[in-house]
């Protein structure tokens, strides 16, 4: 699928990997800060040449918002945001800032669900799903083409895991593509999983745009039908490997973006060359940046 929104770069992470192949698909510098640009394109694409419903009602941890918001003003959509009340300030100004109308619900990302499900309801929006709407995941589609065409030979892909909408957009792109196997990878916070297993309590991470209650149940069936491994990072790593990647490679990114250069770190040895790694986000304040790899 050839992508409908501006490529972002490929970039070799030589210091922080110097013996290896290993490389970081920038999504962080998408025009709203993260690979949700390519979803929202996507969608309103499709709704912009349709009658009927203008106002697009998203649920989001903030970055979902944040790409909507920008392709909304585009495509002369108007959108309310359904927001955790705890949603990072970055994100919180910058959403404030594009004009949208914030619902801050306590709770998590299935509480905004079922909250923008309702407000969609009561509206007559069109209620946005980024983990099951196809329209919108088909967006990602675009990022696995152009990882593939500048790394052909991939081996490896290392993505975040949240609700599932980037699993679900790039493995629908390599479930039609013959080829060499690669080895998919997604990782999540350890203190709050959601489909990898687990059996201890879900407690507070700083990786917050990963959190969502209660798993898809597609999202399952297609992580179970690939055999998609699921890793669980320590807030510590993720840390860490914020520190290194701004230390080493002058890249700031969130802690949702973050995990993934966390987990090749600490399992280099099991994963083959070319590694490519997804940075999809970099809403995060400078002192909350600072903040979090001094801790």
């Amino acid at each position: 699928m050839t992508p409908i929104t501006e490529s972002t770069p490929l970039v070799r992470l030589r210091n922080l990997f110097p013996e290896r192949e290993v490389f970081a698909k920038c999504e962080f510098l998408s025009p709203s800060g993260s690979f949700k640009d390519r979803g929202a394109a996507n969608l309103l694409t499709k709704l912009s040449g349709e009658q009927g419903k203008r106002l697009l009602v998203v649920p989001s941890m903030g970055n979902t918002a944040l790409g909507a918001a920008a392709a909304a003003k585009k495509f002369g959509f108007s959108m309310v945001g359904v927001v955790p009340q705890s949603i990072g300030r970055a994100k919180d100004e910058k959403l404030q800032a594009l004009g949208v109308e914030l619902i801050k619900v306590a709770g998590g990302g299935t509480d905004l669900l079922n909250r923008a499900t309702q407000v969609a309801q009561e509206r007559q929006g069109y209620f946005v799903h980024p983990h099951l709407d196809a329209d919108w995941t088909d967006g990602y589609q675009g990022m696995a083409y152009e990882i593939l065409k500048a790394l052909p030979n991939l081996r490896s892909l290392v993505f975040p895991v949240g609700g599932g909408g980037l699993l679900m957009g790039l493995t629908e792109y390599f479930l039609h593509l013959p080829g060499p196997a690669r080895r998919l990878v997604g990782c999540e916070a350890y203190n709050y999983p959601t489909y990898a297993k687990f059996n201890h309590a879900r407690t507070k991470t700083i990786a917050d745009g990963l959190i969502l209650e209660v798993p898809h149940v597609k999202v399952q069936e297609r992580i179970n039908a690939l055999k998609i491994s699921i890793h669980l990072i320590q807030d510590s790593s993720i840390r860490a490997a914020m520190r290194e990647l701004f230390e080493t490679q002058g890249i700031l990114v969130e802690p949702s973006s973050a995990v993934t250069v966390a987990y090749v770190k600490e399992n280099l040895a099991e994963l083959e060359d070319p590694i490519c790694v997804v940075l999809t986000g970099d809403n995060i304040t400078r002192e909350d940046f600072f903040g979090l790899i001094a801790g």
